[in-house]
């Protein structure tokens, strides 16, 4: 661990030498950000660039203009001297490169919660054709599954296991109280920003297929028709060849968007550090940098560009054309940085620690000393070292509070959205919808008898033995 960053963070927290320490603290943050940004790339860029060459992605063409243009900046990063305001460009063209696949992401997570409703309904439905063998009769069912939440002491984990067990039994709660539960969840809003508000409210329409993304008409329209033809399948009524027909539908758009997911993701990351290492390059000209992982790097942008770089200098016997035996050649890196990642990762948990009460306690020092828009960059990068790929770095968190107006109309509105919704889609989509909500909705259980009666009645009401055979194997599954 960096005595430096460890010695600046004791003496900040003393409120010692504010003025000599905020700037080190400062200096140590960015350069320890980027070195961690490099060792995630090289990694990430060699996988990245294994998966594209080796075709192994089907969905390649679509990420081909935003990886072109990530190689042009990662060169002039890695292979040339750039000027504080020419990485400043840089890294403004990253962000604008990031929105691209955010707005593609947020795509496909539309369309991936969409499919996620129609797999919920096909499940219900499964047993209709298929053999269901003995289980257990619907109050040892239910004794076992209270046990099963209540199996431990932690709050969390409990509420976790009451989120998971409503989303899978049998949906049996009428429209008007799944209404009355939309409100009573949006009051709890009340004196919060409203920021959180409207975060829940979006996580709320994209589960309950309300949100409708911007970019829709413009990315992967290839998957709209089979959600229009899921739409109009009547699941009262489907035979077993449509089950079959449209579950393998169902599974073969699901791998799809998986792969697409998994590519954006991957350039997501790439993309974030990138940016990283474009903002603190003030910080890391005259710093010792990662040799293996610079390497690694600049060689693997050469692969990519096709462009001569100096790092082949030191791979003798090497083709110029056999691109493989390079990649091979490069991957003999990885072991010298081994146990180096854990190491500046302990460091930079440590600045990233104090990050927020520095901004909040020292205001006035940071703008006397002109380290504003430094610290500003420092939050933007533990945000995207986050565990989110693509949280927000400029967001502006409307500090605005709600008030009980304020909460009864999102009420109002996102009811008349839902049951507008529901006057469109058949009972089964209609549960489906319920349940795939219920489940983010915060617990509404205020005692564990309430939770062991809400698991009876929703077994008992359920006349659908399939349905009921389905949601029972499903909780086992959980449960084991």
């Amino acid at each position: 661990m960096s005595k430096s960053i460890k010695e600046c963070v004791n003496g900040i927290n003393k409120n010692k030498n504010l003025e000599e320490l905020l700037p080190e603290y400062v200096s140590q943050s960015m350069q320890l950000n980027d070195s961690y940004a490099r060792l995630k790339m090289m990694m990430e860029y060699y996988i990245y660039y294994e998966m594209l060459s080796e075709g192994i992605n089907p969905y390649i063409d679509s990420a081909k203009d935003t990886t072109d243009e990530l190689n042009e900046i990662i060169f002039k990063l890695f292979e040339e001297d750039l000027s504080d305001e020419e990485a400043d460009k840089a890294a403004e063209k990253l962000l604008e490169l990031r929105q691209v696949v955010i707005d593609k992401m947020q795509v496909l997570t539309t369309y991936v919660d969409c499919f996620v409703i129609y797999e919920y309904i096909l499940n219900r439905v499964q047993y209709r054709f298929e053999e269901m063998e003995t289980l257990p009769e619907d109050s040892l069912f239910a004794r076992d599954v209270v046990s099963f939440i209540f199996g431990t002491e932690d709050n969390v984990a409990i509420n976790d296991n009451i989120h998971s067990v409503i989303g899978q039994l049998p949906m049996r709660i009428s429209r008007k109280r799944y209404y009355e539960m939309i409100r009573e969840t949006i009051s709890v809003y009340k004196g919060s920003d409203k920021s959180s508000l409207e975060s829940f409210l979006y996580m709320f329409k994209t589960n309950a297929m309300l949100y409708k993304t911007p970019h829709g008409d413009k990315y992967f329209t290839e998957f709209v028709p089979i959600l229009d033809e899921l739409a109009s399948v009547d699941y009262e009524k489907i035979t077993e060849d449509e089950f079959k027909i449209y579950s393998e539908k169902i599974r073969v758009n699901a791998s799809k968007l998986n792969d697409i997911s998994d590519l954006y993701m991957q350039l997501g990351q790439i993309i974030n550090e990138a940016y990283i290492i474009a903002k603190s390059i003030k910080y890391t000209r005259d710093a010792d940098s990662i040799e293996a992982a610079d390497k690694v790097i600049k060689g693997i942008n050469s692969l990519f560009t096709g462009r001569k770089s100096d790092v082949w200098d030191e791979a003798e016997g090497l083709s110029e054309e056999d691109d493989e035996a390079k990649l091979y050649w490069l991957g003999e890196h990885f072991p010298h940085i081994e146990g180096k990642q854990e190491k500046i990762y302990d460091s930079l948990n440590m600045a990233g620690a104090v990050l927020d009460e520095i901004i909040e306690s020292d205001q006035k020092v940071i703008e006397e000393l002109g380290l504003t828009e430094e610290f500003v960059i420092l939050k933007q990068m533990s945000q995207l070292n986050s565990n989110s790929v693509f949280a927000e770095v400029n967001e502006t968190i409307d500090e605005t509070k709600v008030t009980a107006e304020m909460a009864e109309e999102a009420a109002e509105n996102l009811i008349a959205e839902v049951k507008e919704l529901f006057n469109n889609s058949s009972r089964m989509v209609r549960r489906a919808i319920m349940a795939n909500t219920l489940e983010k909705m915060p617990v509404f259980f205020k005692t564990s008898q309430e939770v062991a009666d809400y698991v009876m009645a929703s077994l008992i009401q359920c006349n659908d033995e399939a349905e009921k055979y389905a949601s029972k194997q499903l909780i086992l599954e959980m449960i084991q």
